[in-house]
């Protein structure tokens, strides 16, 4: 097979898309605080004649490409934030900002986008229609950076007819495309529970509700109950993450503090989860004689891929990557991203670009202090966002 036109011309300018990515890694910033990556992009879109707004809900930048009169306008989105920890590795671009890192990819996300924005402004007179290049500040903590976005008309004027997210994944061979048509992740949603009973001396049990003991309760019974009444072949992820409570070996503490975690494939089975486990909440609590404050703090929804653009992305990919490279997932991926909210809005893809390489050292996970890639995909990526926003044009 011929290879294709935009992958030719990335990979001509693959020292310029590696220098960029080294950069961005070696200076990363957490989210909202992206200014030295947002003036890096804003300055690159300028070079290239694009329309460049800056400051865009924080730190967010927007190019917009005017092709020729009339047609679509499609939208890529990239992330461009760090995560607060320490890197591991030893690179030359490693980072030198102590305690922040590109753990999730946001680096190589932003440099295949900036690359694309270069393809594009070279075939801009061969389109018809606008694309608009998202670097959205703030994806990996709450409360993130896309509705600021959204508010701030990101998707209007020119009105976005469809939008297109890549995100790199090392649990899946480099150099292969994966997508899913309908729900592509999952609906999560996070909780602060308050045991609350009545402390007391240990050798006095018959006058105290012991909250210890309700933590333990709701902890074995709820990992069972919770599975099982959800319906066989859902996603339902269930999980504590912390537990706090209790001051001395003699004292049975008033109160235990719990947190966790709810992830489920739709926000309906996030609703329905939810109502489970309040139901199991009550019933331990009331059985045990104590009370319980429960908060909950919503995370991301589902990302909902549209039919017609997952068709067509897979035809874009495997014009880039090969037919045998593009798969679809059997299952929704437990993860979520705010990429989600752009595509509450409008039609939308929502792509997974693999990374593992294991014979060149490649294939520690996603937020792991080792987490890196070969810089080889950086053009892959590229080339698939110019040639599915050429095609959607075209269509």
């Amino acid at each position: 097979m011929r290879e294709n036109s935009f992958l030719t011309k990335a990979r001509d300018n693959f020292d310029e898309i590696r220098r960029n990515r080294r950069d961005l890694h070696k200076h990363p910033e957490l989210g909202f605080h992206e200014f030295r990556t947002a003036g890096k992009i804003a300055e690159y879109l300028d070079g290239l004649g694009l329309e460049v707004k800056t400051e865009v809900a924080g730190t967010g930048v927007v190019g917009l490409l005017r092709c020729g009169r009339g047609g679509k306008t499609v939208a890529l989105r990239a992330d461009m934030d760090a995560l607060p920890m320490q890197e591991k590795n030893e690179a030359p671009y490693t980072s030198i900002n102590p305690g922040v890192m590109h753990a999730c990819g946001h680096d190589g996300h932003t440099a295949m986008l900036m690359e694309a924005a270069r393809l594009l402004a070279q075939k801009a007179g061969n389109l018809k229609g606008n694309v608009k290049f998202i670097f959205q500040p703030c994806e990996d903590t709450m409360p993130s950076g896309a509705e600021p976005m959204i508010a701030a008309g990101v998707l209007d004027d020119p009105d976005v007819d469809g939008i297109f997210t890549i995100h790199l994944a090392p649990t899946y061979p480099q150099g292969t495309m994966w997508v899913r048509p309908e729900y592509m992740s999952i609906s999560s949603v996070s909780f602060r529970l308050i045991l609350q009973g009545k402390g007391g001396h240990v050798a006095m049990p018959h006058q105290v509700v012991d909250s210890i003991a309700m933590a333990g309760m709701l902890i074995t019974s709820s990992q069972s109950l919770m599975l099982r009444r959800t319906a066989p072949g859902k996603t339902m992820i269930f999980a504590f993450g912390t537990i706090q409570g209790g001051t001395a070996a003699n004292i049975v503490p008033d109160q235990v503090t719990l947190s966790g975690s709810v992830r489920t494939a739709t926000p309906e089975d996030l609703e329905k989860a939810i109502q489970d486990f309040e139901r199991i909440l009550q019933g331990i609590t009331t059985t045990a004689g104590g009370t319980h404050k429960l908060d909950l703090v919503s995370g991301n929804p589902s990302i909902y891929n549209d039919l017609a653009l997952v068709d067509l992305i897979k035809s874009s990919g495997a014009m880039v990557l090969g037919e045998d490279n593009v798969h679809e997932l059997a299952t929704v991926i437990p993860v979520g991203d705010d990429a989600a909210c752009f595509q509450q809005r409008v039609p939308g893809v929502y792509w997974l670009l693999g990374t593992e390489n294991k014979g060149k050292g490649f294939d520690k996970p996603l937020h792991s202090p080792y987490f890196d890639f070969d810089e080889d995909v950086l053009a892959l990526g590229a080339a698939v966002h110019a040639q599915v926003a050429t095609d959607f044009l075209l269509s």
